[in-house]
């Protein structure tokens, strides 16, 4: 199991709440990993530059009940990078991108 100690743990509606003042944000410098849990199982790794956008997005996936893991990286590269791998290692069940079978050379190297 991985672990999730230097992730923000949330609720969608606490992250919502928290992130509010994001509605308005249209560049940001900064950019998100975040993985939804829904009863302890991994249903969606993501990474965006508005969160509050992304979550709002998501009402289909992340139910107000579900766990939102929540990093803040100021490389896109990066978050792109470990996006893959939480991705690889979690099987997301709503996750469709890198989880194909000619997708899987994207994890080599």
């Amino acid at each position: 199991m991985i672990s999730l100690l230097e992730f923000r743990q949330y609720r969608r509606r606490e992250l919502l709440h928290q992130y509010k003042s994001w509605r308005y944000v249209k560049e940001n410098r900064s950019y998100f990993l975040y993985l939804i849990f829904d009863s302890e199982t991994c249903v969606y790794v993501g990474e965006t530059s508005n969160i509050f956008w992304r979550v709002v997005k998501h009402k289909d996936k992340c139910s107000d009940g579900a766990a939102i893991y929540l990093q803040e990286y100021q490389d896109k590269e990066e978050v792109l990078k470990l996006e893959k791998h939480y991705i690889r290692i979690l099987k997301p069940k709503f996750n469709s991108r890198y989880c194909q079978p000619h997708q899987l050379e994207l994890f080599e190297a």
